[in-house]
């Protein structure tokens, strides 16, 4: 693997992602990816982690490809997908911090 440090914080996104997406589902609220909230109806929390790292694992390969052929695009790619996926990991922590402050 040519990037472990993209590639570990890309897992752990992903690996909050997961954990926020489903205290969100179970304090009452919605997931917000058509796609993803299809794959929770049909497979649940088992199907919404297949489906996460499904997606991790592909971003990985992708790079690792491009790797080969063009190392600083590559790079680029794991960086830009590491801050792609931290998105909503920080929207839902504020929006969770946000929605304990008016309960408070």
């Amino acid at each position: 693997m040519r990037y472990p440090a993209p590639y570990t914080w890309l897992v752990f996104l992903a690996a909050m992602d997961i954990m926020l997406t489903w205290i969100v589902l179970y304090t009452g609220g919605r997931e917000v990816n058509a796609l993803a909230a299809w794959v929770i109806q049909n497979a649940g929390l088992p199907g919404m982690v297949l489906y996460k790292f499904a997606l991790v694992i592909l971003i990985v390969v992708i790079c690792e490809i491009i790797a080969s052929r063009k190392e600083p695009t590559a790079r680029k790619l794991a960086e830009w997908a590491v801050a792609i996926t931290a998105i909503p990991v920080v929207i839902t922590l504020v929006l969770l911090g946000a929605r304990r402050w008016a309960m408070a």
